[in-house]
């Protein structure tokens, strides 16, 4: 699974996640920050990265306009606020019961 982190998401997750085999991009890593949610989405989806955000609401309402607009994205991996032990904690779970799973187009919550 490849991820892509979007600006509000500590940059040290990926640090993080990558110590467990995970391939990471932060928005900062990118040279992408101060882009749109539209722009963020639409980098993530060419590059065939799932985002991770906490943007829940904002990139609901853009995960669905894309959807009727027939624009596929690789997939949205959304979450509140936590410290970053908890998100690891929390992303490691969901990678084991996603590892396998294509994320084309779904957007997922990453559950405690």
């Amino acid at each position: 699974m490849r991820l892509y982190l979007d600006e509000h998401v500590p940059a040290i997750l990926a640090s993080a996640l990558a110590a467990h085999g995970i391939d990471c991009l932060t928005t900062q890593d990118a040279g992408n920050p101060g882009l749109s949610d539209e722009d963020q989405l639409a980098f993530a989806a060419s590059r065939g990265r799932a985002l991770v955000t906490f943007n829940r609401k904002d990139f609901l309402i853009l995960a669905r306009q894309w959807q009727e607009q027939g624009r596929p994205h690789a997939g949205l991996i959304l979450s509140r606020e936590l410290p970053v032990s908890e998100l690891l904690r929390r992303f490691r779970r969901f990678l084991r019961l996603h590892e396998s799973e294509e994320l084309t187009d779904q957007a997922l919550w990453l559950g405690p």
